[in-house]
């Protein structure tokens, strides 16, 4: 891939499933303007993954209260404490967007899942082509936030991997 920056999604949600799952326990470390959403799927450099082995501070916020229920706003750290931390410490240092590609058209809790009829070549290719990032908050609005996808200055594919297969 040859890149300097790492490929964590990382976007500004003002909805439910973004700035509504925020608690105000995680002050005074992380403020709610600092906080974000992303993909599960991420791939980093290795200065960024000894960043994230050696956070104890911003991960013990997230580890006490970032947690499924109603008592935790419902938040998931596999969505929101990657994109939250590079935010905050190195937000020029990734990508903002993930290199797999996850369908969420149907509008349900979970992505399509691509049967054996569903995938064709067709398909691929078109997955393959993709060259912007797209974003859509969980406010009411539904706004569209959309974002080319850079590879060392260069508008490319996004992609390299698909989900669900």
């Amino acid at each position: 891939m040859e890149t300097n920056i790492s490929f964590v999604d990382s976007f500004d949600d003002p909805g439910p499933h973004g700035a509504g799952r925020y608690s105000e326990h995680m002050l005074p470390e992380i403020v709610k303007r600092d906080w974000r959403k992303g993909a599960q799927w991420f791939t980093v450099k290795r200065q960024h993954a000894v960043l994230i082995l050696v956070d104890t501070l911003y991960y013990g916020k997230f580890k006490r209260y970032c947690k499924p229920g109603n008592e935790y706003h419902n938040c998931y750290s596999d969505e929101h404490y990657l994109p939250t931390l590079f935010n905050m410490v190195d937000p020029t240092g990734i990508a903002n967007w993930s290199v797999t590609r996850v369908d969420w058209s149907e509008g349900k809790w979970h992505p399509k899942v691509y049967r054996a009829v569903d995938t064709s070549f067709e398909l691929l290719k078109s997955i393959a082509s993709i060259d912007e990032s797209v974003h859509v908050t969980s406010n009411a609005k539904h706004e569209m936030q959309r974002r080319p996808c850079m590879w060392n200055g260069m508008k490319r594919p996004c992609y390299l991997f698909a989900r669900k297969f």
